[in-house]
């Protein structure tokens, strides 16, 4: 649901992982199940596509608690769409009620008045939403069943919940022109901050690309709009960009990587969102020893080798749901 490759740049991870006794950050896609079927999603989630083998009541809440017990300070639940999986609730209250921050990332087509109030009392630190254009034409084109104006009716009642709001916004070829009306759509709605950056070859991307994808033109006009809005709103609210396409963010993440795991839903541990390998298995290993492996797997030359076919032979993201223990 991020830009970045690595999910990340809504929250400050610093890049050095060696030596610390456990991530900074933890990603969880907690369900691969959606309500929406999105151009450009990178883990190809929609109606009827949760894993056959996620994680069980019993399995889930042994993970959150050795995320607390490890002093994990970050903590994101993402999908699919997360508010469909059926203990979302009871996952929020525990890792809220153990003081560990949470963001969620949602569609928003969920987030009604009594839901956003819950979210609220239970303290999550964000909820960051998807809205991948500033009209209604370009989001449902988009995101393929969704509804732009009940998606921004859910962030109408973050915002009137007192629960602070993030925006998300994947450009495409069809909505790069509205980069600067969705910074103020987000301004307006109350956001804190507005992240976008690079639709990555990735997920459904990879099947939509030449209907979905924005030319270099658009992106350097698109970059420059946003490189003004971040100036028309400093000191009110943060619009970051990613520039770096994905090969360049895996050179730089082979180089250092980030303090952070990605959990998928059936408990396999990735090295990043867009590369094939797991590090780690949820289900049968502690959490202290998926993170010992994770700092170890950067180094396996499979993942140099990946990153270098994947120069030669973009399409090699076709690969990344076919995953690879290290």
């Amino acid at each position: 649901m991020t830009p970045a490759a690595d999910g990340s740049q809504a929250v400050p991870v610093p890049s050095a992982s060696s030596g610390l006794r456990s991530p900074l950050y933890m990603a969880w896609q907690i369900t691969n199940e959606c309500n929406l079927a999105c151009m450009h999603c990178i883990e190809e989630s929609g109606p009827g596509k949760a894993f056959a083998d996620e994680l069980s009541d019993d399995q889930t809440f042994a993970v959150l608690r050795q995320i607390i017990e490890l002093d994990v300070p970050y903590l994101s639940f993402s999908g699919g769409e997360p508010m469909l999986h059926p203990r979302f609730f009871d996952m929020v209250a525990y890792v809220c009620s153990h003081g560990a921050q949470l963001k969620i990332e949602t569609n928003a087509h969920f987030l009604d008045p009594v839901s956003c109030a819950r979210l609220k009392t239970l303290g999550v630190k964000a909820v960051q939403v998807s809205l991948d254009g500033a009209s209604e034409a370009s989001f449902n084109r988009m995101r393929v069943r969704g509804d732009f104006n009940r998606a921004v009716e859910g962030v109408r009642n973050l915002r009137a919940a007192g629960v602070p709001i993030e925006i998300n916004y994947s450009p495409s070829l069809f909505s790069a022109h509205e980069a600067g009306a969705a910074v103020d759509l987000a301004y307006e709605l109350g956001a804190q901050s507005f992240y976008s950056g690079r639709t990555m070859y990735t997920g459904n991307a990879v099947k939509t690309w030449q209907k979905l994808t924005p030319s270099e033109a658009q992106y350097a006009v698109l970059f420059d709009t946003l490189r003004a809005k971040a100036l028309e709103y400093a000191g009110r609210m943060r619009v970051d960009f990613h520039e770096m396409g994905l090969l360049d963010e895996l050179r730089y993440r082979l180089r250092n990587p980030a303090a952070l795991l990605i959990v998928l839903p059936n408990g396999l541990v990735k090295l990043i969102n867009a590369l094939p390998f797991t590090c780690g298995d949820l289900r049968t290993q502690s959490l202290s020893e998926v993170w010992q492996n994770f700092q170890r797997a950067w180094q396996d030359p499979r993942v140099a080798t990946f990153v270098d076919d994947l120069d030669r032979d973009p399409a090699t993201t076709a690969q990344l749901h076919r995953w690879i223990a290290l």
